[in-house]
């Protein structure tokens, strides 16, 4: 979607520097390394083109259910989606590597966390606490269906049967056949360079994590750390719009701008002690995919 794949694209770009970061010879020249050329090969192959694709064939879904159809979208907003999705992995990555040469190893993995957290918020809560309804919808299904509102996606009692329905439709089938090109290419490229990091460092093959470990790893990181904390911070903000929604005044006509101002930091701090601290769940869950410690410098 528009609005999620920048974040999306960042949180990919850091994950592979988490992933390509420990070999020594990654750093010395960052640009110039093929760990560098790889990450822009995928993201510029691979990942962009997924992204252009679904939103020439469901513009309407790609959009958040804002686009009438694909002739309603400005020119210049397609050509930045397709350099954005580009350049917001590259900057994830560049962000990634310089924090691994500073031996910020928690602040390298929590950067590509971040990514995936702020893509699952927009996708669940959205600008108006309606992103799970929006992503649900499927406007393709039949010729001429109704443009969304609220509630024609999923309304949260019928939630569960609304994401199975979603799974067959069309935009489920698009999204299926776009995993099928990205994720063993961006998983395999996460095991292999992981695996590389750990060798240079001396470490036995035997002693190293396998690569299914390390796939395992990234997805519990992903679908359970990141989504559960994005599903966490859309109820705190939720909840303290609801609580704005009442209050007289101006104040009360902008509840989910109020909400994300104050609920949203809200829950990142209480998140940040209850999982995210360098001692805490998220960093034993990622010791895996890298053998360097936290502070340790490495140099080319």
């Amino acid at each position: 979607m528009v609005q999620v794949d920048i974040f999306w694209a960042w949180g990919l770009g850091g994950a592979l520097a988490v992933a390509a970061g420990s070999p020594s010879r990654a750093l010395a020249r960052p640009l110039e390394s093929r760990y560098f050329v790889t990450t822009l090969l995928f993201l510029a192959l691979i990942w962009a083109p997924s992204g252009l694709y679904l939103l020439l064939r469901h513009p309407s879904w790609e959009t958040m259910q804002v686009a009438e159809n694909f002739a309603s979208l400005p020119a210049w907003l397609v050509l930045a989606f397709g350099i954005t999705n580009i350049t917001q992995g590259v900057l994830g990555y560049l962000v990634g590597i310089r924090l691994l040469r500073a031996g910020r190893v928690h602040l390298a993995q929590l950067n590509w966390l971040a990514g995936h957290y702020a893509m699952f918020f927009v996708l669940i809560y959205g600008w108006d606490g309606r992103g799970y309804d929006r992503f649900l919808y499927d406007r393709d299904l039949w010729p001429g269906a109704p443009a969304w509102s609220p509630g024609a996606g999923a309304t949260l009692p019928e939630l569960g049967g609304a994401v199975l329905g979603f799974v067959g439709s069309s935009v489920g089938l698009s999204l299926l056949l776009c995993g099928v090109f990205l994720l063993p290419v961006f998983l395999g490229l996460m095991a292999r360079w992981v695996r590389e990091g750990h060798a240079v460092r001396g470490r036995p093959a035997h002693e190293s994590p396998s690569a299914a470990r390390i796939v395992g790893t990234v997805l519990a990181a992903t679908l359970l750390l990141c989504l559960g904390a994005a599903l966490f911070s859309a109820l705190v903000v939720g909840g303290v719009a609801g609580l704005v929604s009442t209050l007289p005044g101006p104040v009360a006509s902008a509840p989910h701008l109020v909400g994300v101002l104050l609920g949203l930091p809200l829950s990142i701090v209480l998140l940040w002690f209850a999982l995210l601290r360098p001692d805490g769940v998220a960093a034993r869950l990622l010791a895996p995919l890298t053998p360097l410690g936290e502070g340790q410098r490495i140099e080319p």
